[in-house]
């Protein structure tokens, strides 16, 4: 399967038998934490610096980096376009353009990186620019004053002309709208500035291998504890906006171990697309007393999910923003039970 994110959630958790004598510590407790999911995560918003496209005209080419800067700051996001310095990240458009009849097509993949050049992620777009618009000459005055013409005015004048056509189409401000919509989803995950997003559904789906209940209390624990977080659960309709989490569970026992003996639990942890392909992993070991799982795991199971799910909420957030989906939905949640 392929995996995008394998190299960076692998964990993995190894807690060494018991003494000779002694309770077991409660299994599991604090498993989890010592992942690293920020590894995965955008960072806090920072300035975003936005370059011009290279297979444009120069004054083109300025008045989209401008638009675009534009926009991000009417999502509070501090960017510029007038500097080649600076930013916590950087915005490129790569664009493909035609000439039509009365003016440009313009197809725009805008790639989000970080200052040493790692790509984040892409967004795809494409729109029309005026003649007008595409002839215009190299901006020389300040960046918040180029090409912009007031939304209200824009408006009186479209009645006065009885213009039907939006006054933002066909603009460099009109093209970068909903681009920008969503790289400020993707920086700052705020829901507001990608009004259009639905949530991202977690399906629970071949919990397998464990013996006695486990492999049902597992997958209601982890369910609960992801309904709890405001999580999407939903194992009956499962379409392009779920995607599928997994456990295979082994418990075996530890040979020459000291007394009492122990058995060793092992539970594997994947998050796939529902096509299959692998889109994140997590390994958690511990031991417990030979046989206590063999009929009941009760609180054995709320542990390990919450160990589970403290680590994988950070992927699951990442996932949700790279599909371009909201991962929470506060008090509104389904239930997969």
């Amino acid at each position: 399967m392929t995996s995008i994110l394998r190299s960076l959630v692998l964990f993995v958790l190894t807690i060494a038998p018991l003494a000779a004598c002694g309770d077991l510590p409660r299994p599991f407790e604090g498993a989890g934490r010592e992942g690293d999911p920020s590894l995965l995560e955008l960072r806090d918003t920072g300035t975003v610096r936005v370059e011009g496209g290279d297979d444009l005209p120069e004054g083109a080419s300025a008045h989209l980096a401008r638009a675009m800067a534009r926009a991000l700051r009417n999502h509070d996001i501090p960017a510029y376009s007038d500097s080649s310095e600076g930013g916590s990240y950087i915005l490129r458009p790569n664009v493909e353009t035609s000439l039509v009849e009365d003016g440009a097509k313009l197809d725009l993949t805008w790639v989000l990186m970080r200052p040493d050049g790692l790509a984040i992620d892409t967004v795809r777009s494409s729109g029309e620019l005026s003649a007008e618009q595409w002839f215009a000459d190299r901006p020389g005055g300040p960046e918040e004053n180029s090409l912009l013409v007031p939304q209200d005015l824009a408006e009186k004048v479209r009645e006065l002309d009885g213009i039907k056509e939006d006054p933002m189409i066909r603009t460099y401000d009109g093209l970068v709208a909903t681009p920008a919509d969503e790289i400020a989803f993707m920086i700052t995950g705020d829901r507001s500035a990608f009004k259009a997003a639905p949530f991202m559904k977690i399906a629970l789906i071949d919990f397998s291998g464990a013996p006695g209940d486990g492999n049902t209390a597992l997958s209601r624990s982890a369910g609960a504890l992801l309904q709890s977080k405001g999580i999407l659960v939903d194992n009956r309709e499962i379409d392009e906006n779920s995607v599928i989490l997994s456990a295979t569970i082994a418990v075996t026992p530890v040979e020459n171990s000291k007394n009492p003996p122990v058995d060793r639990v092992s539970i594997e942890w994947i998050i796939m697309e529902t096509n299959g392909s692998e889109l994140g992993q997590m390994n958690q070991n511990n031991v417990v007393p030979h046989g206590s799982l063999d009929k009941y795991w009760g609180p054995v199971a709320s542990l390990a999910a919450q160990a589970a799910v403290e680590t994988l909420e950070g992927v699951l957030g990442q996932i949700a923003t790279r599909k371009k989906l909201q991962l929470r939905a506060d008090k509104k949640t389904l239930s997969a039970r």
